[in-house]
Order: C-alpha cells, then structure tokens, then sequence
C-alpha cells in the first residue's frame, strides 16, 4: 500500500512537470517573453542577480571585408539573416579621408590615433557586477566593479548602490574613491565612509501619486512588448551561454535602434494614460486630488518630449546649454537606425526568466567613434523569498545628501 502511495506521488509529480513543459510550449514565443516578464514583476519578484557588461572596440579596417565579426555577432546573424546582413554593414570601415596624392600610405593609418589605445584597453576591460531586487519593498541593490586586467596589472574600483524607488533616493558608497579625495588638501568636503544620497525632496513627492505611478508599470512594460511585430520573437536551441544557466529554452529578440524608441515611447504613453485615467476617477475625498495626478501626468509628458526632443530630432546649430554638447549629436546618430540589437532571454521549466542577454554594435553612422563598437550584457537571475542585501541600510546618519549640500553642487 505504502509503495502504491509512493508510485503515485511520483506519477503526478511527473505529471505535472510534463503538463508544465506542455504549457511552455504551447506558447508562442512573444508570448513566453510577456508572461516571463510579468511573472517577474508581479510573482516571483523577490531575486539576486549577476552578470557582466563587456564592450569591444575594433579599428575599422581599410578593407570593405564583410566577414570580420566576433563569434558573439555571429550568433545574431545565425538567428537573422536579415539583421546579418545589417550587422555585417555596420561591421565595414569607416568612410576614410582622402590623401594627399604624394602621400597614398596615410589612406592605411586610422583616422584616430588613439584608435589602438581604446582596442587595447576594450580588451581587459570590464564591468561584472551583482546585486538584489525585492520588488514588494521597492527596494535595488546593485554593485558594479569596474575592473582593468591584463598582463602584471588589476585595477578594480566596487561601487555598492542601494535604490529606494518608493522615496525616489539612490545611495552609493564611492569610498573606493573617497579613502584618497578626503586627503587633498582644501576638500570642500570630508565624505568618509558615509553614502553619497541622491534623493528627490519630500517636500516636492508629498502630493505625487507615486503609488499608482509605480501599479501602473507592469502594464506599460507589457504595452510596450505589445508594440513588437510578433515575428520579432524567435525561439531558439539553448546556446552556450543559456546551457551555463542550465536554461530550458530560449527565445531571442530583434530590434534596431528605431523600434527601441517606439517601445520606449509606448511605455511613457501608457504611464501618462494611467494617470489620467486616474486622475478621472478621483475627487477631492481621495488621497491623491485630480490635480496630483494632472501634475505627474504633465512630468512624464514633458519627459517624453524632452526625450524625443533633444535625442531624436532635428535642431538647428544655434541650440544652446547642455545639449549642444556634441556628445548629443552623437545619440542623434542613432535615431531611426536599423542596426541590430538581440535579446536573449532564457526560461526554466516553469517558464521564469533566468537570464538576459543583449548584444549591440553600435551604428556606424557614429563616425566620431572611427571604429566598430560592440556591447555585450548578461544577466543572470537567481530567484529566492529572501533576496540578499549586502550594504548596510541607509539612514540619515550613513548618509550625505548632495541635493542639499550647496558645496557638492
């Protein structure tokens, strides 16, 4: 009777795991991405993570060899044929300056002559880094080291970051740095061991409805998967970097530059839509008034045009402040660029996201660059009930806030 007993737990726990696979597969890949993503947000909300953010730059050969991409591009191309063909686009050199016609041996050498300085350095540097999430809190923590390794050398620099989103403050201990700014003689200010805090005033977050700001994002996120033709997602065999997480499947993601701002785009719409919807069915007896909401709903739209604004259109060279700064002209490269950009996210049997990768290059319309960039982020998500938070918690004590600190500004 007993092993009769065992024989059936064992069968419906089999049963379940297969009717659980069944389910996974089922979905179509869009799907699955959806569902990972809201199941993160709304359910298993409570993880610790790690990864590593890789960048790689290359001197742009006098060549018009369309082949030479790294193997981590190469799995782009194998998922896409068409974004293979983009990719290998932006892999090709550069628009060269023409020579001097005395002097044909100038049309081999980069136009930036630290081009091999940045190469070398792309190549032993990067930036690994783990943290925490409990989204019930409203609590992050991430702790990037930026690292420096080659041959007799190690550099590496830990910045511990604690973020607060239910009082908008960030914390960060910079004492990597700080041990030795703190000794210079006429500091403005001693900063020790104590958290650097950049935090919006409670004063002026009293009356926003951060609450509702904050319900409101699962489904913003979601509109703005939403917003991606289905064929974009495609499922996938594991890869290698999917096998080391030991995931079950694996759906890949790709956009362009473009899409990635109509995505972002869509999220802020349906923020703002939220808000005033609420903002409808308020009145003067509720906790936040009409007005509250009319206020955040005005930020979120000022952003968004700021964002469309000053990264994606068009102005005249007589702009002036901050985004004359041609770093800006730079991101307007980017605008309605169709260089690929491919996400990887990897499922368990459960169809829980376990990782996410993303891997870019930047356009080569970015010619101030004089080389091939490319980006390479994984993460890895380790979900738990009890999230491990490593910094000490913040408090007014441990903590220094530049916004009211006049000589920090």
């Amino acid at each position: 009777m007993r092993l009769n007993f065992k024989k059936l737990i064992l069968t419906m726990a089999v049963a379940g795991i297969v009717s659980a696979c069944s389910h996974i597969n089922d979905n179509s890949p869009d799907k699955m991405v959806r569902t990972g993503v809201q199941q993160m947000i709304l359910k298993d909300n409570r993880l610790n993570f790690s990864g590593s953010f890789q960048g790689e730059y290359h001197i742009n050969p006098n060549t018009n060899n369309e082949d030479e991409i790294s193997s981590d591009t190469s799995e782009i191309n194998k998922t896409n044929e068409t974004h293979n063909n983009l990719l290998n686009t932006a892999s090709k050199s550069l628009p060269q300056t023409e020579a001097d016609d005395d002097d044909d041996d100038d049309e081999s050498k980069p136009k930036n002559s630290l081009a091999p300085f940045f190469e070398q350095f792309s190549q032993s540097f990067s930036v690994p880094f783990t943290g925490a999430i409990d989204i019930r809190k409203g609590q992050m923590e991430i702790i990037p080291e930026v690292r420096y390794e080659n041959k007799n050398v190690l550099v590496s620099f830990k910045f511990p970051t604690y973020i607060d989103f239910k009082n908008l403050s960030l914390y960060t201990d910079v004492s990597a740095i700080t041990h030795l700014l703190d000794k210079i003689p006429h500091t403005r200010m001693v900063i020790g061991d104590k958290y650097l805090q950049l935090a919006v005033l409670k004063s002026q977050i009293k009356n926003m409805p951060l609450s509702d700001l904050l319900k409101s994002l699962p489904k913003s996120i979601d509109d703005g998967y939403a917003a991606i033709d289905r064929d974009a997602f495609k499922k996938v065999n594991v890869d290698e970097y999917g096998k080391t997480l030991k995931a079950k499947y694996q759906v890949n993601l790709n956009v362009d530059y473009a899409l990635m701002q109509k995505i972002d785009n869509t999220m802020l719409e349906s923020l703002s839509k939220a808000l005033k919807e609420a903002a409808d069915k308020a009145d003067q007896n509720s906790k936040y008034k009409p007005e509250d909401y009319a206020a955040l709903q005005n930020i979120i739209d000022e952003f968004t045009s700021t964002f469309n604004s000053y990264f994606f259109d068009e102005h005249d060279s007589d702009d002036s402040g901050v985004f004359k700064n041609p770093y800006f002209g730079v991101i307007k490269q980017f605008k309605n660029n169709q260089n690929p950009i491919q996400y990887n996210y990897y499922f368990d049997l459960k169809g829980r996201i376990i990782g996410i990768r993303e891997q870019l290059a930047f356009p080569k319309e970015v010619e101030s660059i004089d080389g091939t960039v490319k980006i390479d982020t994984k993460i890895h998500l380790k979900y738990t009930t009890n999230p491990k938070f490593t910094m000490q918690p913040p408090t007014p004590q441990n903590s220094i806030n530049i916004m009211s600190r006049p000589e920090l500004n």
